[in-house]
């Protein structure tokens, strides 16, 4: 294991740096465009923390800017700005104030992964500053036609168009046009023209295509690297788009330090391992080959309520993609200690946990024996455990997972709209009773339903059971179940067998026929997982440890059972039925 582990930590230093961080807010990247006299053809790559058009060009002598949005019909190629942009279909604009046509205004944001057309008065060069996070989107290209846009390349050792576009069919030869000053589109030189990656340009696509660069990346979901609720990992696939075998180079910019780690596997032993994520990661790939990265959030180790990460993925060729992630903690943040045995829960951890309990050793109850011995094949139980915002933890039989509608009431601003008075929420559901007061939290074949999770693995009277100790790393929690002869599920009992189903004679008064059975539970959580994984759940999702049981009642001798147990919070709701 510590071959791979060296193996993978190796890392490559580098000052290929689009946006410096901004200090005082530590999660946002900053852009810096450098705007010319007369007309500039701009890409914004960031997500602006002030999105509002005049707020980000304010004091700058700006005529206008203008955004192009293509109906559904597709874009045709526009030659000049300086002959009027105004009337033309699929163009929006913003003028200043005073100047006279800002009434026609009809362009108020600046978006990410945009290109704008800027026309600066005056002689003298002026730069905007847009602050603000990454928000990764695919090159989308018109099929067959012209599309305005930047492309993801470093802005220190950028390629050139022919660089870029060497291993794409439908770019190769095709015409590129930039924007001069003088608000004309000229043609550019694809060997000898270097990428600006603060400039947009009009690229022709020759029939359908979906390259990205000589880097293509693939995230599981939306835009960015967004642990939501208990999700504790998710995989990228970075893509080499050449034929020639290279790297990839991932960086934390900047950012919170968001504690991540990041799966590894010996192709020897197939061994796993999750090692700390560093600075910087680097990547082996082969020639049209990809590499599957899982990356994972270690919510245990998060200092504040919610942490953020912004990274560069760079590679040889000189391309650069921006990417973003973000974690909250499940439960408002809590100082993180050492948990000591019986030391109480920290409210990190209240939620509903599913357990399997794998039981691997039995004592030979005919020998009367107190140790376990191990079993021919280990089978499985599942534990359903709910922990509340106190530490109490619960035995649950079953559950069922539900959603309350949230309220609305008239704005303030404006009684003629409607503003969310109370936000929509999950609730977790143990008495029947009150299912009809919620709705469902998914939707079944056009019906919404409840999500019922339950347990054939024990029983008990009520909806559930208060257990004893302290949940979590380092503590031990205990319950006592007792099926007396007549509980509906005693193994013993037989409601229609005469010499079971504890009735006398002529079944009428109660006559003990069963024996009463005690199950004597027993979970002790390990600090450091077992399994020596430690991947990035442990400890705030996911948790484990070793399980014994005694059985009084079975048999004339008590029964030791023993294993091991591995559990997964799959709710963070931290109440029960309200």
């Amino acid at each position: 294991m510590n071959r791979i582990l060296a193996g993978a930590a190796c890392a490559l230093l580098t000052g290929l740096l689009l946006a410096a961080p901004r200090s005082g807010s530590a999660q946002l990247l900053e852009q810096t465009i450098e705007l010319s006299p007369g007309w500039n053809a701009i890409f914004v790559r960031l997500d602006p923390e002030v999105s509002d058009i005049e707020t980000v060009f304010a004091d700058l002598p700006v005529r206008s800017v203008w955004r192009f949005i293509p109906d559904d019909r597709g874009a045709e190629f526009v030659t000049d700005p300086a002959e009027g942009l105004q009337n033309l279909e699929g163009w929006f604009g913003w003028f200043p104030e005073p100047r006279p046509e800002a009434f026609l205004s009809n362009l108020f944001t600046i978006s990410a992964n945009t290109a704008y057309l800027v026309e600066l008065e005056g002689t003298e060069t002026h730069e905007i500053t847009i602050s603000g996070r990454p928000d990764f989107r695919s090159l989308r290209w018109r099929s067959n036609g012209y599309t305005l846009t930047g492309l993801p390349v470093s802005t220190d050792m950028p390629p050139t168009f022919s660089e870029f576009f060497e291993f794409s069919g439908a770019h190769q030869a095709q015409p590129i046009y930039t924007l001069g000053s003088d608000g004309r589109w000229s043609t550019v030189s694809p060997a000898s023209t270097g990428i600006d990656g603060n400039r947009s340009y009009w690229i022709f696509t020759k029939g359908n295509s979906s390259y990205q660069g000589a880097t293509e990346l693939i995230l599981d979901q939306g835009e960015a690297l967004e642990y939501a609720r208990t999700t504790d990992s998710l995989q990228i696939v970075l893509r080499n788009r050449t034929d020639m075998a290279g790297s990839f180079l991932i960086e934390r910019l900047n950012g919170d330090s968001l504690p991540m780690r990041y799966e590894i596997e010996d192709p020897e032993t197939g061994e796993f391992a999750w090692p700390t994520l560093q600075q910087t990661l680097v990547q082996q790939v082969d020639a049209n080959s990809e590499v599957f990265l899982r990356l994972g959030v270690r919510r245990s180790e998060m200092t504040a309520d919610r942490m953020e990460q912004a990274f560069s993925i760079t590679d040889e060729h000189g391309g650069r993609i921006l990417i973003y992630a973000s974690a909250d903690t499940l439960q408002p943040f809590v100082a993180p200690t050492r948990s000591t045995r019986g030391s109480g829960t920290p409210p990190a951890l209240a939620g509903l946990w599913s357990a399997a309990v794998q039981i691997d050793a039995v004592s030979e109850a005919q020998l009367a024996g107190t140790e376990p011995t191990p079993v021919g094949q280990p089978f499985e139980q599942r534990f359903l455990i709910h922990v509340d915002a106190g530490g109490q933890a619960r035995l649950l039989k079953d559950v069922i997972l539900m959603w309350e509608e949230g309220t609305l009431a008239p704005s303030d601003e404006n009684p003629d709209f409607q503003e969310v008075e109370t936000p929509g929420r999950y609730v977790l559901i143990t008495n029947k009773q009150l299912i009809p007061l919620y709705a469902g939290s998914v939707n079944r074949d056009g019906q919404s339903v409840g999500q019922r999770v339950s347990t054939v693995a024990y029983d008990f009277e009520g909806e559930y059971i208060e257990m004893d100790g302290a949940f979590g790393p380092g503590n031990r929690s205990t319950v006592t179940l007792t099926m007396e002869p007549d509980f509906p599920t005693n193994p013993f009992r037989h409601k229609y067998h005469p010499d079971h189903d504890n009735l006398d004679a002529q079944f009428i008064n109660f006559q003990q026929e069963a024996f009463q059975v005690i199950r004597e539970l027993s979970l002790e959580f390990a600090v450091d997982d077992p399994l020596g994984l430690d991947p990035p759940g442990w400890g705030s999702t996911l948790l484990g440890g070793t399980f014994e049981e005694a059985l009084t009642g079975l048999h004339k001798n008590t029964i030791f059972v023993s294993g091991s147990f591995r559990m997964r919070r799959i709710s963070n709701v931290p109440v029960l039925n309200q």
